[in-house]
């Protein structure tokens, strides 16, 4: 029996199953595919790092999926309470708060990596850079502009190389403080992923709010959300890769009509304005994620040979006032 369809529509024959779902940052699924003969698919959502987490695991027996599924929820929770800046008694927490103390591996190899990215992009990605966020307002909702006093100051706390790793160890030096959203749902989606391979899951998704990596013999149709209007801009077909999309349509302010949005310019201290969203295909869900905000500080030019420097490709967007102008490296037709 073939497939057949048109997106958007829930599929009649037992092949197939097309949803259609508008996702809160930036992506807006489109699930065309064949299933390989003989797997069963366990569909599942929850909760996790702020936001929805959704896994998808087609396996040879139901129980190996939903077995599979279960420990990976278990999992992303683990690590949430590890790596969230905000919940308290994570480790990072933790770490903000005495500036110095052992953390579980996962935590130290998530922020030797995240130092590595933080360094390749020259800075446009830093793990320190909650003052500046939280001087906006974006972490506890209360938008405004700051004083030129007060940014200048928040933005003298932020410094990638006050962050040391020493063995199980991790210190802030001065008063920096970790923040590690541009990188820590990236990196437990990959866990997430080798968790379900390791299980005997043969094809499969997960989705923590947007971050999203695929993996087995099928290919995923992603479609990508219009950020200055309703429905999609643009679909790309995916296999065995992770996407990530940052956007100034997901979070942000305007004032005196200008926009402002959540992703900040360590350098600048303000709002990046360069782009308008940009998304990034990669082996892994930690450099999509890691490379879609170091691409929106740098803007197209520059964000995209770093994009390329990775093996990665990525789509970006720029508002001109009237239109959007794309821009996109090698290896997206």
């Amino acid at each position: 029996m073939g497939c057949k369809s048109d997106i958007g529509l829930t599929g009649t024959t037992a092949c197939y199953k097309i949803r259609r779902m508008r996702l809160e940052f930036g992506f807006l699924f489109i699930l065309l595919a064949c299933s390989k003969p003989g797997l069963t698919k366990v569909d599942e959502t929850g909760f996790a790092f702020g936001s929805y987490l959704r896994i998808e695991a087609l396996a040879p027996t139901r129980t190996v999926a939903e077995s599979a599924v279960q420990r990976v929820f278990a999992e992303m929770s683990r690590l949430d309470t590890l790596w969230s800046s905000f919940l308290p008694g994570s480790e990072v927490a933790r770490i903000n708060e005495s500036k110095n103390g052992i953390v579980h591996a996962e935590t130290r190899d998530l922020i030797d990596a995240a130092l590595k990215f933080c360094a390749s992009t020259g800075g446009a990605l830093d793990i320190t850079i909650q003052p500046l966020t939280e001087a906006w307002g974006f972490l506890g909702g209360e938008y405004r502009v700051p004083d030129s006093a007060e940014l200048k100051k928040a933005r003298g706390l932020v410094d990638y190389h006050r962050v040391l790793v020493r063995n199980d160890s991790v210190i802030l030096m001065g008063r920096a403080r970790l923040d590690l959203g541009a990188v820590a749902v990236g990196c437990a989606v990959d866990r997430a992923v080798e968790m379900l391979k390791a299980a005997g899951v043969k094809q499969g998704l997960v989705d923590a709010g947007g971050d999203i990596r695929v993996f087995g013999d099928r290919v995923w149709r992603i479609g990508l959300q219009n950020p200055r209007g309703k429905g999609i801009i643009r679909v790309l077909n995916v296999k065995n890769q992770a996407v990530s999309t940052s956007g100034d349509y997901q979070k942000f302010f305007e004032d005196d009509g200008k926009r402002y949005c959540h992703i900040i310019d360590p350098e600048t201290g303000y709002p990046a304005s360069r782009c308008a969203s940009v998304t990034v295909i990669a082996r892994s869900a930690l450099v999509a994620d890691a490379f879609s905000t170091a691409v929106f500080v740098l803007g197209p030019e520059n964000g995209l040979k770093k994009v390329q420097a990775h093996e990665s490709s990525a789509i970006v967007l720029v508002d001109i006032g009237d239109s959007l102008v794309t821009y996109k490296s090698g290896g997206i037709k």
